[in-house]
């Protein structure tokens, strides 16, 4: 009977030996994600003629040249699918919210400006495959931009008065580039993204609109060329952000 246990406990240890040895020895490799879907925040910097102070010197230049947009914070969700085997050509499809002001928001000293931006883009990346772990991207698309905004001054007047911007649609480019940092998780289905664009919200289309004596309502953008600056007024946001990826559709094999 003696004998029997100490054969079997050398049965046993030399059993989890071989198991531990073949678990350190296996290795493993990931199929590459056809699917990419990503969330977070933004942080948003106004460029061209949108970015600009609200608070000037003279209330007749009030919003003529630039509309006041400065930064911004929002949020952002991403489809990304990419054909093929190698997954490197990626099309996506996304919705971002971007709520810009200027900065002069001193509590009561100053005149203020909000916009609301609801954007939807399209378009292609090419995707640069460094590790399992590691990922570069770089792309372009069409956007198509919802835009509203109010400017509420300090002083009310009949020339610098409160002013309400009607929603108004713009169709737009961007370009972006990011990086793509794969998580240590067991089947390498979760990331963190880090990424940049460029939007220039109104490429395409423009409008002017003459405003009726005394209104403050539902103004347009006129961000045409014979608005009342006199040259096209283009918008343009730069964005970063950070957030989460999920691959759902990454597998793990073992490597024969």
């Amino acid at each position: 009977m003696k004998k029997t246990f100490i054969a079997l406990l050398l049965f046993i240890i030399i059993g989890f030996t071989f198991q531990d040895s073949y678990s350190q020895t296996v290795r493993y490799t990931y199929t590459r994600p056809s699917w990419t879907i990503g969330f977070g925040p933004v942080w948003n910097l106004a460029t061209n003629d949108a970015y600009g102070r609200a608070n000037y010197s003279e209330t007749s230049t009030i919003l003529r040249d630039n509309y006041g947009m400065r930064w911004g914070w929002g949020g952002y969700l991403f489809g990304k699918y990419g054909p093929g085997k190698k997954k490197n050509d990626r099309i996506f499809l996304g919705v971002d919210y971007k709520g810009m002001t200027n900065s002069d928001f001193e509590g009561s000293d100053a005149n203020k400006t909000h916009y609301d931006f609801i954007t939807i883009d399209a378009g292609y990346e090419f995707l640069f495959y460094g590790t399992y772990k590691f990922r570069s991207y770089y792309g372009a698309g069409l956007t198509g931009n919802i835009i509203k905004g109010e400017y509420t001054p300090l002083f009310p007047n009949d020339v610098n008065k409160a002013l309400t911007f009607e929603s108004t649609f713009r169709l737009g480019f961007e370009l972006k580039a990011g990086l793509e940092f794969i998580f240590n998780s067991r089947k390498r289905n979760f990331g963190l993204n880090v990424g940049a664009k460029y939007n220039l919200t109104n490429l395409f289309n423009d409008d002017n609109a003459t405003a009726s004596l005394g209104q403050t309502q539902n103004l347009n953008l006129n961000d045409g060329k014979d608005s009342r600056a006199g040259f096209k007024r283009y918008i343009g946001i730069v964005s970063i952000d950070v957030g989460l990826n999920i691959y759902p559709d990454v597998k793990r094999v073992v490597r024969k």
